[in-house]
């Protein structure tokens, strides 16, 4: 297979595993649920010399990804937040573990490719960012930028070899960055920027980290590979299993390190001691679950391993500035905040005293009815965020979808979320085509540009409309939001 293409490697490998493969505009999309196991992948060029792949997967079988990017030159930029890979050359018997959190870097200037292996019955969520040499795209030099001569400098300071192998050091920080490429979607601007932005953080941390790690050997840690990856262990067993009781003791046995290794390993890795560690991982787990469940006050605290509610609310307020209680009460979903998006069409003829009756309407009844929001008018077209009561905000948009003011009502999102984004109800104007109105001070023009409106179907895309509105109005108006 000679390819340099994310999409192409992508797109064959879902024809081995029998899965769904999409490609459009944006990149190539792999969803499949079938005896290999289940999961999904995409794969998408920021520009000529620069490829990515992501996988988020459970596999009941093992499932191989062969024939990686087989070109003269490139480098493999391989970054696994769960689970762990197996890494093997073409034409090579040798395998090596690509462990969770580990800075790894591969790559070949012969016509020979990566091979990568996820074992059976096991969890895996990475990323491969994938340099390859512009030499090699012959067809696309005219689009060689700086950046990408700067990709081409890193390959030949990187790989001057045959072949490049670096498997280097645990690198927790490269992990929320990789998350967010992996669970964001391309469609809209929005994500394409949020995608972009996290694939030059990633590259950017693993280049330094491996630099770093090659020219500051004194600030290394002491502990040998093994010992590194068994302190990775104990991190993620308690990460899962935070409501049972763990002791020093019980990771020394669990791990065969001593407590001072255990100790030493947690310093360098989290610049916590173990207790410190445990203790931030119970008070974050408790937080999730104040927002995203039903259960009590007492209940999260012995699902978080504790047994003093008032313990835990002293901790929680120092970390928060909230106790547990009034943190469940403004944020917990038994008292849910319901927000609906819509956009619908204006109907022809709409005035400004249409759009100001509008308003007063809304700032009148909708207060009385705990509702919030804002409505945007741009183009002849209404973009309304409404949060409150389910029951009332289902009520208004049946009393909207009646009003002969527009007309083709859609709903882009409902849901239950924490909090509001606006803390009262607002109208405001994006610049557009104004021939029927005469702006005043009653409303506030947003700059056209200020939003993303081509997917605003898309829930992050959506979220990403209206915070950006909200951050817009708090500057420019002296309202308390």
């Amino acid at each position: 297979m000679d390819t340099i293409n994310s999409i192409d490697s992508l797109r064959k490998f879902s024809f081995k595993i029998e899965g769904d493969f999409i490609e459009n505009q944006n990149g190539g999309f792999l969803t499949f649920k079938n005896d290999f196991g289940l999961g999904n992948a995409k794969a998408f060029k920021l520009f000529p010399g620069l490829e990515v792949i992501t996988f988020n997967l459970t596999a009941k079988r093992r499932i191989t990804l062969k024939n990686l990017y087989k070109a003269k030159n490139c480098l493999h930029f391989i970054f696994c937040v769960e689970g762990s890979l197996e890494h093997q050359f073409e034409d090579k018997k040798k395998v090596k573990i690509i462990h969770r959190l580990q800075n790894v870097i591969v790559g070949s200037k012969k016509n020979k490719s990566s091979k990568i292996s996820i074992p059976e019955k096991s969890r895996a969520k990475f990323s491969i960012i994938t340099i390859v040499s512009i030499k090699e795209l012959s067809k696309e030099l005219s689009n060689k930028s700086q950046l990408s001569n700067l990709l081409e400098n890193i390959l030949s300071t990187i790989s001057r070899t045959k072949e490049y192998s670096y498997f280097g050091e645990i690198s927790s920080a490269t992990s929320p960055f990789v998350e967010t490429l992996v669970g964001t979607n391309l469609s809209g601007l929005s994500n394409r920027l949020i995608n972009e932005a996290a694939v030059f953080e990633i590259l950017s941390l693993q280049y330094s980290n491996r630099k770093k790690d090659l020219k500051n050997v004194e600030q290394k840690s002491t502990l040998s590979k093994l010992e590194t990856f068994k302190i990775i262990q104990l991190s993620e067993y308690i990460s899962n299993n935070l409501n049972e009781e763990i002791s020093l003791k019980s990771l020394t046995i669990m791990s065969g390190l001593n407590q001072k290794k255990i100790q030493k390993g947690f310093q360098f890795f989290f610049n916590e001691t173990v207790n410190k560690f445990i203790a931030n991982l119970r008070i974050l787990k408790a937080k999730e679950l104040l927002e995203n469940s039903d259960l009590s006050i007492s209940e999260i605290v012995y699902k978080i391993g504790l047994n003093s509610r008032s313990y835990f609310s002293k901790i929680f307020y120092k970390k928060y500035g909230l106790t547990p209680k009034d943190y469940k009460k403004y944020h917990h979903l038994s008292n849910p905040t319901f927000q609906l998006s819509y956009s619908s069409q204006v109907s022809e003829g709409i005035q400004q005293k249409d759009l100001e009756n509008i308003l007063n309407i809304a700032k009148e009844k909708n207060k009385k009815l705990d509702i919030t929001g804002c409505l945007i008018y741009h183009n002849n077209f209404f973009f309304q965020i409404l949060e409150g009561p389910k029951t009332e905000i289902l009520k208004l948009i049946e009393t909207i979808k009646n009003d002969s003011r527009n007309f083709n009502l859609t709903v882009l999102f409902e849901g239950v979320k924490s909090g509001r984004t606006f803390k009262e109800w607002n109208m405001s104007l994006i610049k557009g085509d104004f021939t029927n109105l005469e702006i005043n001070e009653k409303f506030e023009i947003l700059p056209m540009d200020f939003l993303a409106l081509t997917d605003v179907k898309n829930p992050i895309a959506n979220k990403y409309m209206w915070e950006k509105a909200r951050n817009f109005l708090i500057v420019n108006q002296e309202i308390d939001l």
